[in-house]
């Protein structure tokens, strides 16, 4: 019986923590994406949607996950129908991991080298092209922390 209990308890686990963490991956890395090039000197300089952008991450990397947890009730309510169990857990635990990742994003793309996307750009390659196969092959190694890419 403890053991059935202590199996639920770890599967509910992995999927609220899989879950968040997938979604969080792939709204994360556009918005890493959007602030590394809308910033003064990137492919694509918009500075009012780059501070705009930059704005929301930093408010939601500042409120502490207790607090957003309990601001959210409504939405979780709104979205999953629910405000207790699995489901309805996933939905600020998502909220709260995005803009983490979406930082954490920013920094590795930033650390790619500008003379890579110049020579991207060089080879005739758009800049959504240059920007996305450079900066996001160049660093996948780096967001997953092991070691940089040789090319």
């Amino acid at each position: 019986m403890w053991f059935d209990r202590l199996l639920q308890g770890f599967i509910d686990t992995f999927l609220m923590v899989g879950v968040s963490s997938l979604i969080a991956l792939l709204v994360g890395i556009p918005m890493a994406v959007i602030l590394v090039t809308s910033d003064k000197g990137g492919i694509y300089q918009a500075p009012l949607l780059n501070r705009a952008l930059g704005a929301f991450v930093n408010l939601f990397r500042s409120i502490p996950f207790l607090i957003l947890m309990v601001a959210l009730i409504p939405f979780t309510r709104l979205i999953v129908g629910t405000t207790y169990g699995v489901w309805a857990a996933v939905v600020p635990l998502t909220i709260a991991a995005t803009p983490f990742f979406a930082r954490i994003a920013e920094v590795s793309l930033r650390e790619v080298d500008h003379g890579l996307i110049e020579a991207a750009q060089a080879m005739a390659a758009d800049a959504g092209t240059s920007s996305g196969m450079c900066c996001c092959l160049r660093r996948c190694r780096g967001l997953s922390g092991a070691s940089p890419s040789p090319w």
